[in-house]
């Protein structure tokens, strides 16, 4: 509130007037700024600029309005979440109660938001550039993460909700507020992963996750709240368990998958239900192609066709291109080129029918470009990898993809070129992304793909060369730090 006219002010920005119109805590420059995150690994999900200033100058009105405007939630909503009413965040917003001033709040209000406690850094030392070497926190989940090989589900289930306790007791009681919290940080998961990669927000899922899950097995709620809860819970555990396939935690992302699977079904959510058996599709591919097995590409084909039997309703194209791609990449990896060559037609039919009201968020992915990308890939797995390489120059003409996705195929671009004896231009290829790896990418799966190059043998041009290892061994360092 500016002093001299009572006009609204943004709290963040301290210069903008906010119209008596706008109904939310911050202006429109300011929401996107906490929304799009503060760097290759933040602290936490909601970290920005704009938070980490007002911690620093110990603004703490300001800081509720950037919490509550970067979770897109109304006072209301927000006071559910805090066990405040709506009157309270209105006078801690406008500065009229000091509550959110005091250490104990802060720290409970950091619990309940799942809010690490070095994301407070900058309010202690008043620098808003303050950051750990290492999120403590992260590193706890991160090794009790490593039992997952080998265990089954009920103990996974049992490890789930033993974590989610220990690190902070789920509420009482579970209202819609809750619930759309934690909708809004599975969204920016999402968001965030698709700019930077799952390496640093793996950690993170798995908090959101194991507390959602003691949400829905020790709180109270209603039937209606209970069963938006089990959804958003599936939905977590699904994204929790790509990022730790994006990172490379392959056991971790396939409990997480056999987790989803397990509460998508309870929950009664066929679209939820798909997602999850076509990306452990995607994951039994990926594993078929490391260890060679005609078994696990058999696997995939297995999941694609739980898939295909609950979709068979949805009218969805873009839906039915993406189980048509999981299913030739298994093809593929089976060495069946004809079968191959006709899912790749049929993905192209679906794609050609164009969008429907019934497509999904996470299918929106799929267009030609996308099954390019895919036919490339099949083409180096069946050895023909100069078609390959063709075909990911076409995929990388699409400036609409994200900047993982770009990162991603040029990778695989440079891989294609290895194989087909081009090491010079797959090192220059490579040197486009490897530089951004554990910088403004942070995405184990890219990495992997580079690997080839970094271990390619007599190139023209040794020099650069050897710059690409020493530049790949920087990133592979910076990334096991990240994900450590």
């Amino acid at each position: 509130m500016d002093a001299q006219t009572g006009d609204r002010v943004c709290p963040a920005c301290r210069c903008t007037r906010l119209s008596r119109y706008n109904t939310a805590p911050l202006c429109g420059a300011c929401l996107v700024a906490v929304r799009d995150g503060g760097g290759v690994a933040p602290a936490w999900l909601w970290d920005s600029g704009p938070l980490r200033q007002a911690l620093a100058r110990a603004d703490m009105a300001a800081v509720m309005a950037i919490l509550r405007g970067a979770a897109g939630m109304s006072q209301l909503e927000f006071g559910h979440i805090l066990g405040w009413s709506q009157s309270v965040i209105t006078k801690i917003e406008r500065h009229k109660r000091d509550t959110f001033h005091d250490i104990r709040e802060i720290v409970r209000v950091a619990d309940l938001l799942d809010m690490p406690r070095q994301a407070l850094l900058p309010l202690i030392t008043g620098n808003a550039d303050s950051r750990l070497d290492a999120d403590q926190d992260a590193a706890f989940w991160e090794d009790a993460m490593k039992p997952l090989e080998g265990m089954g589900r009920r103990e996974f289930t049992v490890m789930v909700s033993g974590l989610a306790l220990a690190a902070t007791l789920p509420p009482e009681h579970v209202d819609r507020g809750h619930v759309r919290y934690l909708q809004a940080s599975l969204e920016q998961l999402r968001t965030q992963d698709a700019a930077i990669g799952g390496a640093p927000l793996r950690a993170q899922a798995m908090r959101l996750f194991a507390r959602a899950r003691a949400m829905l097995d020790e709180s109270d709620y209603t039937d209606q709240v209970g069963g938006e809860l089990l959804v958003v819970t599936a939905d977590l555990a699904v994204v929790a368990a790509w990022l730790a396939y994006d990172s490379g935690d392959q056991p971790a992302a396939r409990a997480l998958y056999n987790e989803a699977a397990l509460l998508a079904g309870s929950a009664g959510d066929g679209r939820l239900l798909v997602h999850v058996y076509a990306n452990m599709a995607q994951q039994a591919t990926y594993l078929a192609r490391v260890n060679g097995r005609r078994g696990t590409a058999r696997e995939a084909l297995r999941f694609v066709g739980r898939a295909a039997e609950v979709a068979r309703h949805i009218p969805s194209a873009s839906l039915h291109a993406l189980l048509e791609l999981r299913q030739a990449l298994a093809y593929a990896q089976l060495g069946d080129e004809i079968a191959f060559n006709a899912a790749i037609g049929r993905a192209r039919q679906e794609v050609d029918r164009g969008p429907h009201d019934s497509d999904l968020s996470w299918t929106r992915f799929i267009t030609h470009s996308e099954i390019t990308g895919y036919e490339a890939m099949g083409a180096v797995v069946l050895h023909r990898p100069d078609a390959a390489v063709n075909l990911y120059r076409g995929v990388l003409e699409d400036c609409t993809r994200s900047t993982r996705d770009r990162a991603y195929y040029r990778a695989r671009l440079a891989t294609a070129l290895c194989e087909a004896g081009d090491h010079d231009s797959a090192v220059t290829e490579g040197m486009k992304i490897v530089g951004n790896l554990g910088g403004k990418l942070a995405s184990m799966r890219v990495l992997r793909e580079l690997k080839p190059v970094r271990d390619s043998a007599d190139p023209a041009d040794p020099d650069a060369a050897e710059e690409f290892r020493q530049q790949f061994d920087t990133a592979a360092h910076s990334l096991s730090l990240v994900t450590a």
